[in-house]
């Protein structure tokens, strides 16, 4: 889905919170309590939709040393609809799409802390060629080789997924005229912890299928929340990081690759004070 669509999703979603509640010029928050003398404790739950810069991804292992360069990935989540969010929001397959969640404690009216999980999904993209360097079996690259990726060389994702855990620093920012909405800034590091599914036909190994705690991320994000009924919210946020996977586990057999990129997020979640 188109990053303009989502924009508009989370507009409309605000406005139909800001509905629920009259405008005033100003409101007093509480330096003893949360955002307009909201509970201090919130949890959240919402969806993600993520781009990727292009990686180089270099593989090793007691057969093959190579490198594949400037490979393209896109993220895997469904096209919003209403089959869609019947589907998301079944108990049973809520962990299925790309999901955020978020625990936070705010430390007075405009301050917050959080642990948050950004569960991702990273897909290579097949059909793409890149150029390619190194070796593998018996097979060597010459210089200015090229490499087409689809299932019968590799395949290669985070789909289990690109998780990214974080700690999170949030500053809070009432607007205005619209009582208990404001905007916010916050910046965060954490780790990876991806269950990476990649394929290597061309070696005849097999995937691994377990969590590993391939390397690090750091972000920035800028978004709104709105207030809606009682000690309920919903925030619409964008976000932006960095990840460093110096560790990925590529086979069951224990290879190894690492890369390293760039993303963009968008995010919808709700969530409850308590």
């Amino acid at each position: 889905m188109k990053f303009a669509h989502l924009q508009g999703i989370a507009i409309s979603a605000l406005a139909v919170c800001g509905a629920l509640s009259p405008p005033t010029s100003s409101f007093a928050q509480s330096k003893e309590a949360g955002p307009n003398g909201k509970p201090r404790w919130s949890v959240s739950w919402g969806w993600n939709w993520d781009g990727y810069s292009n990686s180089d991804i270099h593989f090793s292992g007691s057969d093959h040393n190579f490198t594949l360069k400037n490979v393209s990935a896109k993220d895997k989540q469904d096209e919003l609809s209403a089959s869609t969010m019947t589907k998301w929001l079944n108990p049973s397959k809520m962990t299925l799409p790309q999901t955020n969640a978020r625990v936070a404690y705010q430390l007075d009216s405009d301050t917050a802390v959080a642990l948050n999980l950004d569960h991702m999904k990273y897909v290579v993209s097949d059909g793409q060629t890149v150029n390619a360097s190194g070796y593998y079996g018996s097979t060597t690259y010459a210089a200015g080789a090229t490499q087409l990726l689809n299932p019968s060389f590799m395949h290669f994702e985070h789909t289990d997924g690109l998780n990214v855990v974080t700690l999170e620093y949030e500053k809070q920012y009432p607007l205005s005229g619209f009582q208990g909405a404001r905007a916010f800034w916050l910046v965060g590091a954490g780790v990876v912890v991806p269950k990476s599914n990649v394929t290597m036909t061309m070696l005849g190994q097999t995937r691994t299928d377990k969590f590993h705690l391939a390397g690090y991320a750091v972000n920035g994000a800028v978004g709104l929340e709105k207030d809606f009924a009682t000690n309920f919210f919903i925030r619409s946020t964008a976000k932006f990081g960095h990840v460093n996977m110096n560790d990925v586990v590529t086979s069951a057999r224990g290879d190894k690759a690492s890369h390293h990129f760039q993303f963009s997020e968008f995010g919808l979640t709700a969530g409850y004070r308590f």
